[in-house]
C-alpha cells in the first residue's frame, strides 16, 4: 500500500465517508444525488475517476475521501470555504494555469452547485471506497437481490399484538407493540400527562391551535370516562383540522405561489391547491383516493364532487405537480423540461413512496432496487401529459346552461338542413340566383318578385349572400356564378363560352399556385375527422365541444350556419371558455400557419416547446410562439407564427388554442412550411361546373347549380365532400322559404341566445391533463443530449411495474396511479402512516421519513409499522380514523417527564418510554400570537386566495412584491402567501422548509435568530400591545387579568409564585397599559409558550 493510499484510508475512517463532520442529511443527500455526483460524473470523471484511462494530475473525484485528500496539487476542497477550495478555483477560471473542465467553462449555474455544495461542508454519502490502484469493471446491479435484501420492499404483514407481562397499561394493539419493545429492555411507560399538558399536546398536534379558556375548563370539569375520546372527536371535525394537516402536506409538495428564480413570477391558481387539501382532510377523503386525484385526479370517469357547490374536486389535486421552481429565461429548454421532470420525479416518488427515486436518473440507484429505467419509464408519463388550467363549474350552473342550449340547438341545427336538403329543389335554387342576380342588376324587387314567383324576405337573404364579397374568392364554391353575376344572360353561347374558359383557366392557375406553394410544407391539421380525438387532439372546457362542426350547425356566436369541418368554439356562444390541444410533433419548418377566423376576447395561440409554459415573461426567446387577442373580424385568414420557431428545430411542440374570453375561435388548416403561409386554391365545385361543356347560358350555369347542390348533399349530409360543405353553409346562410321554419328559426335563435348571454365564466385551477402519448429515452448520465434506449413507460420494476399494462392512448397515470395504491404495494400505506406517527410522537417508526431505502434509517419498530399500516388500509385508508387510534393510545397520553432508568436504557427515546418534549411549528406559534391576542380571524379560508406576504426593507430584489399587513390581516399562517424570494423571516427562522422538494421533517433547530424574532420582530410587539389594550376597560383586578393570560397562553393558570411576580411587576392598582404590554410580550418569549410538554 503506497502512501497516498494509506493517507485516503485513514480519511476515510476519520470523517465516516463524508468531507463534512457532520451526518449527511436527507436535504444535503437529495442535493449531492440530484445536482452534485451527476455533474462530476458528466464533467469531470472521463479524467478524474477510478474508471478513467488515464487519471489526470493524480486526482480522483469519485468519492469524498479523495476529494480531500486531494491530487498532485493538494486538497482539491476545504469544506465550508469555497474561495479556498482548488475545485471551485479551477471551475471559476480565476487562474489560467488551473482550468476545468480544460476545452469549455462549466455554465454559471453548474459552478453555484459545486460553490453552494462546498459551502454546505461539501457532504458525501457513506459509501465504499474505490481502489486507486485497481481498475474495475462495471458494477453489477442485482435488482432483484437489492429488492429481497432490505425491507421497504418486504410485503406488510398483518400480526397478533405481542404478549405483555404488564397488562395493566393498555390493551390497545398499538400500545401492546410500544410496551411489548419497552419490556425488552427492561422498561416501563411513563406515567399519563397531566389534562391540561394533554389538552394543549393534542390540540396543537391535531388544529395546531392553543385551546380558549372556555375550552380549558370544560376539559378539566368532564370528570366522564370518555372525556377525552370526546375532546379528540370535537377536534377531528373541527374545520382548524384540515388547516393543520394540509401545512404538514403542504412540506411533500414544496407548495408555494410563485416561480422563484430571478423574478418570483406568480404560480397561477395555487391557492385553489392549498384549499383543496384543507377540504379534503376535513372531508377525511379516503387516502388511497387522495392519491389518485394527485396523480390522475383529471382522468377519473366519476370525479369526486365538491359536496356544497358539485364541481369537480378531484382535477385540482393534480395541480401539486406544477408547484416546482420555474425560470423565465431557459436558454436550453429542453434541458429546462429534464430538470422539471426531475424535481416532480423526486417529490411524487418521495411523498406517496418515500424512495428516493431521483437518484437514479444519472445511473442505476446507488443503493436501492431502483434503475435509471425505471426513472425514465415514469418520465415517460409526464413526457405524456402537459400542464393546462382546467374549469370549474361550481353549482353546475354552466353545464346546465349548456344541456338547455344544446336542445334548443340540436332543433335550430335541423331547420336551415331539413329545409335546404329536403324542402328545396334544384330548381328553385336556379330561380333564386336569377332573381338575385336580376336584383342586383338593377330590376325593380317588385318586378323579379313577379318574374320569378320567389318569397321576398327570401330573396333578400339570396341578395346579400350573392353579394358577399367571399364568393368572389377561386377558393368559394360560387365563384364561377360570381363571375357572370354582371354579365347579361342574353350573353350569346359563344361569348359566354369564352368568358367559361377565361375562368377555368383562372381556377385551374390558381389551384397550381396553391400546390405549388405547398410544396415541402406539411398539412399538419384540417379538421376532418368525425371527432378531435380521432386525430389526437384534445379539448379542455366547454367551447370547442368534442368535435369539429357538422354539416348544417348552428353557430350562436356568428348567427349563421357554420362550414363544416372545423375547430369551432362559438358555437354554444361565445362566453363558454375551452382550449384545444393540438397532438404533440417535432418541430421541423420554421413557421407556423393556421387558417382561422378569431373574434376578439380573451383569446391566446401558443406553440408549447418541450412543456415549457413561461413563454409569456419573455418575449425575447418567446414572443413568436405567441399571438395574444387575435382578431380577424370573423373573416378566415392566415395567421403566422414565425420569428422563433427556427431557434426550436428538432424540439418537441403542441399548440394550444386557448378561449378565455368572449371571443372564440373557427380554425380551418394548420401548415407547417418554410416559405410562407399556402396560397389560396381553387373550389372543386367550381371546376367542376367551369369544365361543363353543357353549360353554354347564365340559365344552364344556374340550372347546374342547382343540381350539383342535389347531387352534392346526396340526401346524406354525412357523405358531403369538404367542397359541399362549403356550399352547404353558404346556402343555409341564404335562410329558409317555409314561413314555419322561419318563423320557428327565428324563435330558436332568440331563445338559444338569451340562454348564452346567461353563462358565467368558469372558475380555473391548475391541473395536470393527458397530453400525447410519448415514452421517454434514457438520458445518458443524465444528459438529455445524449439518448439511450426508449423506456416504455410503467411502474417501479421493484413493485411489480413490468407486468403491468400501460393504455395506448394516453398517458397512463391512472394506471399508474392504481398501482401506488394498491393494497400489495409494500410502501404507500407504510410511508403515510408513518408521516402521521412522525407528526404526533416527534419521531417517525422510520426516522427518515421520505427515505425508506437503504439510506434511510430502519424502522425501530417494524411490526407497529406494519399493524398501522394494515389497520389503516383495512379501515378504508381514514386518516381521521388513523389519527383517533394513535391519539387515544397511553402511547400518546404519556408524560413527557424523563427518568433515569428510561434515559440510561433509551436516551434517544426511540422506544418511546416517554413522550417527547415538542417545539411547536414556526405557523403555529404566529398562529398562537395571533389567537392569544385576540386579533386572528379564525375563518377558514381566504377572501383573495392569500394575504400579501408582509415585506420588511431588508426584504429585496427583482419580483419584490407588494406587501401585505404586518399582521397578515389576522389570517393564519396557511393563508399568507408563500413567495419563494420573499419567504417570511420568521417563518425561515423557526424552520419553515424553503420549499424546494419534499420535506417530511423538518429541521428543529435551536439558534439566536428565534429569540431574536420574539424579542425584536415588530409583529410581536404589535400583537403585544394589542393583547394588553383588550385589557384596558377591563373591570377585571389584576390577579384575574394574569390569570386570563395565563390561561390563554399556556392553557393553566399561573403558580403561586409566577402569580406573584406578576403581580409585582404590574404593581396595585389600575394596570398600567405599557406595562402589561411589556408582560404579554413576556409572555410570548416563555418557552413553555412554544413547547409542548
Amino acid at each position: 500500500m503506497n502512501l497516498k493510499t494509506h493517507a485516503i484510508i485513514i480519511i476515510l475512517i476519520c470523517c465516516g465517508g463524508a468531507l463534512c463532520a457532520e451526518p449527511i442529511t436527507s436535504e444535503q443527500l437529495q442535493f449531492f444525488e440530484s445536482k452534485v455526483r451527476p455533474l462530476l460524473a458528466d464533467k469531470c470523471y472521463k479524467c478524474h475517476s477510478n474508471k478513467a484511462e488515464k487519471l489526470k494530475g493524480g486526482l480522483y473525484l469519485d468519492h469524498g475521501a479523495t476529494i480531500i485528500s486531494g491530487g498532485d496539487s493538494g486538497p482539491s476542497v476545504v469544506a465550508g470555504d469555497p474561495d479556498k477550495s482548488l475545485l471551485i478555483e479551477a471551475v471559476r477560471y480565476t487562474d489560467p494555469d488551473t482550468q476545468m473542465p480544460p476545452k469549455k467553462k462549466l455554465s454559471d449555474e453548474h459552478i453555484k452547485v459545486l460553490e453552494d455544495w462546498v459551502v454546505m461542508g461539501a457532504p458525501w454519502p457513506n459509501e465504499p471506497l474505490p481502489d486507486p490502484e485497481k481498475k474495475l469493471g462495471p458494477k453489477v446491479f442485482d435488482l432483484s437481490k437489492r429488492k429481497s435484501e432490505h425491507w421497504c420492499w418486504q410485503p406488510v404483514t398483518k400480526n397478533d399484538p405481542p404478549q405483555v407481562a404488564y397488562k395493566n397499561w393498555s390493551s390497545d394493539p398499538i400500545d401492546l407493540h410500544i410496551l411489548s419493545a419497552l419490556e425488552e429492555k427492561g422498561l416501563r411507560p411513563s406515567v399519563p400527562a397531566d389534562k391540561n399538558s394533554l389538552l394543549r399536546r393534542v390540540y396543537f398536534d391535531l388544529i395546531g391551535l392553543p385551546p380558549s379558556s372556555d375550552e380549558v375548563h370544560e376539559f378539566l370539569n368532564d370528570e366522564s370516562n370518555d372525556a377525552y375520546e370526546k375532546l379528540v372527536d370535537r377536534l377531528l371535525s373541527s374545520p382548524h383540522f384540515g388547516e393543520r394537516w394540509a401545512r404538514h402536506w403542504m412540506d411533500l409538495v414544496r407548495y408555494a405561489e410563485s416561480c422563484g428564480h430571478e423574478f418570483d413570477y406568480p404560480i397561477p391558481y395555487a391557492t385553489e391547491y392549498r384549499d383543496y387539501l384543507i377540504r379534503a382532510f376535513n372531508g377525511d377523503v379516503r387516502y388511497d383516493q387522495f392519491a389518485v386525484e394527485h396523480i390522475a385526479g383529471d382522468l377519473l370517469k366519476a370525479p369526486r364532487k365538491n359536496q356544497k357547490d358539485n364541481y369537480n374536486e378531484s382535477v385540482i389535486g393534480t395541480g401539486f405537480w406544477h408547484l416546482h421552481e420555474a425560470t423565465h429565461a431557459p436558454t436550453d429548454v429542453r434541458g429546462n423540461e429534464v430538470e422539471r421532470v426531475d424535481n416532480q420525479i423526486d417529490v411524487f416518488s418521495k411523498t406517496f413512496l418515500g424512495l428516493t427515486v431521483s437518484c437514479a436518473r444519472c445511473h442505476d440507484h446507488m443503493f436501492d432496487a431502483i434503475s435509471t429505467k425505471d426513472y425514465y419509464a415514469l418520465a415517460g408519463y409526464l413526457q405524456s401529459s402537459r400542464r393546462q388550467e382546467a374549469f370549474l363549474d361550481p353549482g353546475d350552473v354552466i353545464g346546465s346552461k349548456i344541456s338547455q342550449i344544446k336542445k334548443l340547438k340540436s332543433e335550430l341545427d335541423s331547420i336551415p338542413l331539413e329545409s335546404f336538403t329536403k324542402k328545396v329543389s334544384p330548381d328553385k335554387i336556379a330561380l333564386y340566383l336569377m332573381a338575385s342576380k336580376d336584383v342586383i342588376s338593377g330590376l325593380q324587387v317588385s318586378e323579379v318578385l313577379k318574374k320569378y314567383k320567389v318569397a321576398e324576405k327570401t330573396l333578400n337573404r339570396w341578395v346579400e349572400a350573392v353579394k358577399d364579397p367571399k364568393i368572389k374568392d377561386p377558393e368559394h364554391p360560387l365563384f364561377v356564378w360570381s363571375q357572370f353575376i354582371d354579365v347579361n344572360q342574353n350573353l350569346t353561347p359563344g361569348l359566354f363560352d369564352k368568358k367559361m374558359e377565361t375562368v377555368k383557366r383562372r381556377l385551374a392557375d390558381q389551384q397550381k399556385q396553391h400546390i405549388d406553394s405547398t410544396k415541402d410544407s406539411i398539412k399538419f391539421a384540417d379538421f376532418s375527422e368525425s371527432s378531435y380525438k380521432e386525430s389526437g387532439w384534445l379539448v379542455e372546457g366547454d367551447a370547442f365541444e368534442d368535435a369539429p362542426t357538422k354539416p348544417g350547425e348552428w353557430v350562436q356566436s356568428d348567427g349563421k350556419a357554420a362550414v363544416p369541418g372545423r375547430a369551432n368554439g362559438g358555437r354554444l356562444g361565445g362566453k363558454l371558455q375551452g382550449v384545444l390541444r393540438s397532438p404533440t410533433f417535432t418541430i421541423s419548418h420554421n413557421q407556423i400557419h393556421h387558417r382561422l377566423g378569431a373574434r376578439k376576447g380573451g383569446l391566446r395561440i401558443r406553440v408549447i416547446i418541450d412543456g415549457y409554459y413561461m413563454e409569456p415573461y419573455n418575449g425575447l426567446l418567446f414572443g413568436g410562439t405567441r399571438v395574444n387577442d387575435p382578431n380577424t373580424d370573423g373573416h378566415n385568414n392566415w395567421m403566422t407564427q414565425g420569428r422563433d420557431l427556427k431557434m426550436y428545430k428538432g424540439h418537441k411542440a403542441h399548440i394550444e388554442y386557448i378561449d378565455h374570453g368572449d371571443g372564440y375561435f373557427d380554425i380551418d388548416e394548420i401548415w407547417f412550411s418554410d416559405r410562407g403561409a399556402p396560397k389560396p386554391g381553387s373550389s372543386a365545385i367550381a371546376y367542376k361546373i367551369a369544365s361543363n361543356d353543357k353549360i353554354h347560358s347564365v340559365q344552364d350555369l344556374a340550372i347546374a347549380y342547382g343540381w350539383l347542390w342535389k347531387r352534392s348533399i346526396n340526401e346524406d349530409p354525412s357523405k358531403i365532400d369538404e367542397d359541399g360543405k362549403k356550399f352547404l353553409a353558404w346556402g343555409v346562410s341564404c335562410g329558409v322559404e317555409d314561413k314555419n321554419d322561419a318563423d320557428k328559426l327565428l324563435r330558436l335563435k332568440k331563445e338559444v341566445s338569451k340562454l348564452c348571454g346567461e353563462v358565467p365564466a368558469p372558475r380555473k385551477v391548475q391541473a395536470l391533463c393527458d397530453g400525447t402519448e410519448e415514452n421517454e429515452f434514457v438520458l445518458l448520465r443524465g444528459n438529455h443530449r445524449r439518448l439511450g434506449d426508449e423506456v416504455p413507460r410503467r411502474f417501479l420494476t421493484a413493485l411489480g411495474g413490468e407486468t403491468e399494462e400501460v393504455p395506448l392512448v394516453g398517458s397512463g397515470r391512472l394506471s399508474l396511479a392504481r398501482q401506488v395504491t394498491d393494497v400489495n404495494n409494500p410502501l404507500t400505506a407504510r410511508v403515510f402512516v408513518n408521516r402521521l406517527w412522525h407528526h404526533l410522537f416527534g419521531r417517525g417508526i422510520v426516522p427518515s421519513t421520505d427515505d425508506f431505502g437503504v439510506l434511510g434509517k430502519k424502522p425501530s419498530n417494524p411490526d407497529l409499522l406494519d399493524h398501522l399500516a394494515s389497520s389503516f388500509m383495512g379501515d378504508n385508508w381514514s386518516i381521521k380514523g388513523a389519527i383517533r387510534r394513535m391519539v387515544l393510545t397511553q402511547t400518546y397520553r404519556q408524560s413527557s417527564s424523563t427518568n433515569p432508568e428510561g434515559s440510561k436504557a433509551d436516551p434517544e427515546n426511540i422506544l418511546l418510554h416517554r413522550a417527547n418534549l415538542k417545539r411547536i411549528q414556526g405557523e403555529s406559534i404566529r398562529d398562537s400570537i395571533l389567537l392569544v391576542s385576540g386579533r386572528m380571524d379564525n375563518k377558514i379560508f381566504c377572501d383573495g386566495g392569500s394575504v400579501p406576504v408582509h415585506v420588511t426593507d431588508f426584504m429585496t430584489g427583482r419580483g419584490r412584491p407588494r406587501g401585505g399587513p404586518l399582521d397578515g390581516k389576522g389570517k393564519r399562517s396557511l393563508y399568507v402567501s408563500v413567495k419563494r424570494n420573499f419567504l417570511s423571516p420568521m417563518m425561515l427562522a423557526f424552520d419553515t422548509p424553503v420549499p424546494f422538494s419534499s420535506m417530511g421533517k423538518r429541521t428543529v433547530s435551536n439558534v439566536p435568530a428565534q429569540a431574536l424574532i420574539m424579542m425584536n420582530d415588530p409583529f410581536v410587539h404589535e400583537q403585544s400591545v394589542i393583547w394588553a389594550k383588550s385589557f384596558t376597560d377591563s373591570k377585571l383586578t389584576t390577579p384575574q387579568i394574569v390569570e386570563q393570560m395565563y390561561m390563554k397562553a399556556f392553557s393553566r393558570g399561573p403558580s403561586k409564585k409566577e402569580l406573584g411576580v406578576a403581580l409585582q411587576f404590574l404593581g396595585a392598582g389600575k394596570v398600567d397599559e405599557v406595562k402589561l404590554t411589556d408582560f404579554a410580550h413576556v409572555i410570548f418569549n416563555t418557552k413553555e409558550f412554544i413547547f409542548l410538554r
